[in-house]
């Protein structure tokens, strides 16, 4: 149980002429003790029904070089456009310099083009759908996310001074960023191409799955290539070591590289939580570099899953040695530094895939179990509201059990949902806010 407090001012004498009256003071007086997550929801909640409730949020990210925006499903239409929502108000009222998104720094350089005013398509439903072609495609090509890019391609136009880019930074192109690296190389390069494209080509031998690379090194076939493209990445961040869009791409680009090869020799060299890292410290390292490019005053927002915004230290995976982004970015930047807002759902429509690759179906989320973040939440009157943490609340009871929190991704199986698809969570702990929708529907795919 914890006590709360609140501060009240004492009423002014109304008496005229009173020569011993003494000024207003304030006392302390208690309000009535917190013992169920009802009572704190009544607390906390903020309504949220319009763009004009976003406000408190938008104030408490002031200030903050990044601004973490995360999702509970991948497959969710509200996430996407609350995450819009709140983007164009950070750009419009305090200026942001960037949106990272978790998909492929390969695929969303066609979305920057053309919030820059680029002609790489027409529109901007027409870039994302030649743009992100990997599975799952849906993550971005998606109308959600092209009304998105219409909205702040306007913005930009209007706003030349600081307009708001567009970032990859996730890492699975492995080979699509290893053959457009190479372009660059021989363009800029040419003398440096041909031992640069020698110790590239120890991976691209496996274009175009990397998995035959995790393969051969299982088998015995390969001893791995960590020291040929650790060679090769050396060399591009020498000749690459500018400021401008192409010198930052083709750096980029080397990053992917480098994690891709790591994370396919993990798989079958290390654990679970090596593999996981790999990828974590990836995009957190995409992430600075943008924060970086843009300059001391630089400001940022991530789009990507709960599990990557939200600090890790406060849920299972810290117990299993995985960290993220959330994690590092409160480490490196300061927790005054960095805003992190999760989303959760109690039930709707999603959409996923059955497996890695498969076809995407409508699926229907499963009302979650008894003591979880999702069904204590749904005991407030609002079906749609945020709360803003405050310092101790991680202390309650309720939170400090660490509940569980649900996470869908990209594959999901509502029948089996109970067996892996929530995460305990001190909510508190992992994240500065939450919004919570009762009910929420799929996105819609191209």
């Amino acid at each position: 149980m914890k006590r709360l407090t609140i501060l009240t001012a004492l009423a002014t004498a109304l008496a005229m002429g009173c020569g011993d009256c003494s000024p207003p003071t304030e006392s302390t007086t208690t309000t009535e003790d917190i013992d169920t997550v009802e009572e704190w929801l009544q607390l906390r909640a903020h309504p949220l029904e319009g763009i004009d409730d976003l406000q408190p949020l938008l104030d408490e990210a002031d200030g903050r070089e990044l601004i973490l925006l995360g999702e509970s499903t991948h497959g969710t239409r509200e996430y996407y456009d609350w995450r819009a929502q709140m983007t164009l108000a950070l750009a419009k009222e305090q200026g942001i310099d960037f949106v990272g998104i978790e998909g492929d720094w390969h695929a969303a350089r066609a979305a920057d083009r053309y919030v820059m005013g680029g002609a790489d398509a027409e529109t901007a439903r027409e870039v994302v759908e030649q743009a992100f072609e990997r599975w799952p495609q849906w993550m971005w090509a998606n109308e959600e996310f092209a009304a998105f890019l219409e909205e702040l391609r306007l913005f930009n136009a209007e706003n030349p001074q600081r307009p708001v880019r567009v970032y990859g930074i996730d890492m699975h192109a492995v080979f699509e960023s290893l053959d457009r690296l190479l372009e660059l190389v021989n363009e800029d390069h040419p003398d440096q191409a041909g031992q640069i494209g020698a110790h590239l080509g120890c991976l691209r031998r496996f274009s175009p799955h990397a998995g035959q690379y995790s393969n051969a090194i299982q088998q015995g076939a390969t001893e791995g290539c960590e020291e040929e493209i650790g060679a090769a990445v050396a060399s591009v961040r020498r000749l690459y070591d500018g400021d401008d869009v192409r010198h930052l791409s083709a750096r980029k680009h080397a990053r992917v590289v480098e994690s891709g090869e790591a994370q396919y020799r993990k798989r079958v060299t290390g654990d679970d939580s090596d593999f996981w890292n790999v990828r974590a410290a990836h995009m957190f390292d995409a992430v600075q570099g943008m924060l970086a490019s843009h300059g001391d005053d630089a400001r940022g927002v991530v789009w990507a899953h709960n599990t990557h915004v939200g600090d890790a230290r406060a849920t299972d995976m810290a117990d299993r040695g995985r960290i993220n982004i959330g994690q590092l970015s409160r480490e490196e930047l300061g927790h005054d530094g960095v805003f992190s807002l999760g989303f959760s759902t109690r039930t709707g429509d999603v959409i996923a895939g059955t497996q890695w690759g498969s076809p995407l179906r409508r699926a229907e989320l499963p009302l979650p179990p008894e003591q979880s973040v999702e069904e204590m939440f749904s005991r407030h009157d609002d079906l749609h509201f945020f709360v803003l943490f405050e310092e101790g609340d991680d202390e309650f009871e309720f939170f400090d059990h660490r509940p569980g929190h649900r996470a869908v991704g990209v594959v999901y199986h509502p029948d089996r949902e109970h067996l892996g698809n929530y995460v305990p969570t001190n909510p508190a702990a992992r994240y500065d806010a939450l919004i919570y929708l009762d009910e929420t529907s799929a996105l819609t795919p191209l």
